[in-house]
């Protein structure tokens, strides 16, 4: 079927965190605030995603529920669809998301006080866990140059070897900064972390959002012989199905998945995500293709606005996902005052770039996975706002 992406839907009364909930973000928003912040889109989900909704839901009972053997399938053959990735159902291990999977891994597979490395700046839960889980962040900062960023191998090979680091979490696409990382960046990556008996986390969870031109590689796709790379995917991201609460976290080394499980114990994921999941995979590729198209516009409209009305603000178009990273730095602002500016007298509500450190200072984190008439009233409202 044919999507309509330019469609407002009206979120109120749906208990939407982005839409209803956004003073847990900032208390001084107001019924009027244009909300650009948490990651998910305001685009109606594929209609088979639905309809598997509704269908399960006749069925009248929603009781405990496992993924059989035609979940498995479905995510296999996504991966091998999309990615040219084979993986095995029984290396299909079920979260109720990215975040507590990656909790649960590092809590299963590394002891306390070790060091593991992240790249900031990067999605902020990645900094706040280590330390909530007692172990110790090791940053290895991502290089950026006129906006593009590329990794630091170097200090990375140097903190890997350290014996007391034995995990990394990456990002991949990365978020905020929108790189995907291309082959040889990626075997790279994977070869420091092999050769130093650093486990490889590999959070994948925006792989499916990709501009036209790019490319994603799963990095265990790469190394298809090498079974300590763990990767984290979900539904999530690419569906607008956030709200269903399911992630695949794909485990092939057996003392890793023991080790897991002995960790989160059964997996029992809601029937009804289990149906939504299954369908989307399976049949709502159209509705990704259609969304993507989009997002490529949404993008070229926010560029050409930028250049034009907000000349000083430096941005390029990132290659995966559907957050813009904008440096406003050359507007004179502290991030505080920044924050405040737009949110104050704009009236929008992004996420200040030291959300995902101090690297990120200067910088916003927009989502524009909306209505193109929703983004352009949000970026009316910052010009007037920093242009008056």
């Amino acid at each position: 079927m044919q999507y309509d992406f330019d469609q407002i839907i009206k979120r109120s009364h749906t208990h939407s965190v982005k839409w209803e909930f956004m003073h847990i973000q900032e208390q001084e928003v107001n019924s009027d605030t244009l909300p650009f912040w948490i990651a998910d889109m305001d685009f109606m989900c594929p209609r088979p995603l639905l309809d598997a909704i509704k269908k399960r839901a006749d069925k009248l009972i929603l009781g405990y529920s496992m993924a059989d053997a035609r979940y498995h399938q479905a995510v296999c053959s996504w991966m091998a669809h999309r990615f040219h990735w084979t993986i095995h159902p029984s290396e299909i291990f079920i979260s109720s998301g990215v975040v507590p999977a990656l909790i649960d891994l590092i809590l299963a597979l590394t002891q306390k006080g070790a060091g593991i490395i992240i790249q900031r700046p990067v999605y902020y839960p990645f900094s706040a866990i280590i330390p909530h889980t007692g172990r110790t962040l090791v940053n290895n900062p991502l290089c950026c140059t006129d906006g593009f960023y590329t990794i630091d191998f170097q200090d990375l090979e140097r903190k890997a070897q350290d014996p007391a680091t034995t995990m990394m979490l990456f990002c991949s696409p990365h978020n905020p900064v929108g790189r995907v990382w291309t082959e040889n960046e990626l075997l790279r990556v994977a070869e420091i972390c092999l050769q130093n008996n650093v486990i490889l986390v590999s959070d994948e969870i925006h792989g499916d959002l990709l501009r036209q031109e790019s490319t994603h590689f799963p990095v265990a796709g790469l190394l298809p012989d090498e079974d300590t790379i763990i990767t984290c995917t979900a539904p999530s991201k690419t569906f607008n199905a956030a709200g269903l609460q399911l992630a695949n976290i794909i485990i092939k080394n057996k003392e890793f998945q023991q080790k897991w499980s002995a960790r989160t114990g059964p997996e029992f994921p809601s029937p009804l995500a289990l149906a939504a999941v299954e369908a989307a995979y399976s049949k709502a590729e159209d509705w990704l293709e259609q969304l993507l198209v989009y997002l490529d516009q949404n993008f070229a409209f926010m560029d050409h606005y930028l250049k034009e009305h907000l000349p000083r603000a430096r941005f390029n178009i990132p290659q995966g996902t559907y957050l813009a990273w904008i440096d406003f730095s050359r507007y004179g602002y502290g991030d505080q005052e920044l924050n405040e500016i737009l949110l104050k007298k704009a009236n929008v509500l992004l996420e200040g770039g030291p959300m995902f450190g101090p690297e990120g200072s200067g910088y916003q984190r927009m989502n524009i996975a909306c209505p193109r008439s929703t983004l352009t009233e949000g970026l009316d409202r910052i010009r007037t706002a920093l242009t008056d």
